[in-house]
């Protein structure tokens, strides 16, 4: 009796996985688009520091969307997705502002404006997406655009480099030791709020704000730690997407 019953116990099990499996959706994206590095390269909240100090990056992302893994009663399931990243970025970095304008001539001016700096950040991680309209309503297009906010964290790998170990180019206003271009690795909150756009029943455009904050201030290879800039380096990632829907 128990071995008549053998393969009707291993059918019911490869039904239940494979039901499992058909109820989870992947969806693989790839994003592109401008960085805006905010460092120490530069005043914070400066206009041309913001507009100069701009890089680029790119990245590709896993969506695992659990909309059919509940009923259409589950809030969680038809608003939230799990995000897996891994991206990189590099900016060219400079200093802008009241301490390089071009009316000042001090030896200090002129160190800063020979200063030159690069930032280049791998980084992976994990994020919720909330979405506020129905991930179900938007699958079957009752809708088209659905925006999304963005929570998570990054672990990465940074590779400050600049040419402030030359002690000519030496800011007299530093402390010793304000300069470090050693690779690291540091972690990272990561924000964002974005919108999909419906292309096909298997594809979407999308557009994102991310907003990355580095626990650490050596992102750049400079912590001087003058009283005007002694926040950890972050940095602001425009993107625009493509997602395919994997099943």
């Amino acid at each position: 009796m128990l071995n008549n019953l053998k393969p009707l116990v291993l059918l019911l099990l490869l039904s239940v996985n494979t039901s499992i499996f058909a109820q989870t959706g992947y969806e693989l994206g790839v994003l592109v688009g401008p960085v805006q590095m905010r460092s120490d390269f530069g005043l914070r909240g400066d206009k041309d520091t913001n507009l100069g100090n701009i890089g680029f990056g790119a990245g590709i992302m896993l969506d695992i969307n659990p909309m059919d893994w509940g009923s259409r009663r589950d809030y969680v399931y038809d608003h939230f997705k799990l995000r897996f990243d891994l991206s990189f970025n590099k900016t060219t970095l400079k200093h802008y502002g009241k301490y390089v304008d071009s009316d000042s001539n001090s030896d200090d001016a002129n160190k800063l404006r020979a200063q030159r700096g690069e930032a280049k950040n791998t980084s992976a991680g994990v994020a919720l997406e909330y979405y506020p309209l129905s991930l179900r309503n938007f699958f079957y297009h009752f809708f088209d655009f659905s925006p999304y906010l963005i929570l998570g964290v990054q672990y990465t790998f940074a590779q400050p480099g600049a040419n402030t170990t030359d002690p000519d180019l030496i800011y007299s206003p530093w402390a010793p030791g304000s300069v470090k271009t050693e690779s690291f690795y540091t972690s990272a909150i990561n924000t964002g709020i974005g919108v999909r756009y419906k292309v096909s029943d298997y594809s979407d455009f999308l557009f994102e704000a991310q907003f990355q904050f580095f626990n650490s201030d050596w992102v750049d290879g400079l912590n001087h730690q003058l009283e005007y800039n002694k926040k950890n380096d972050s940095l602001i990632w425009f993107n625009f997407g493509y997602v395919y829907y994997l099943n």
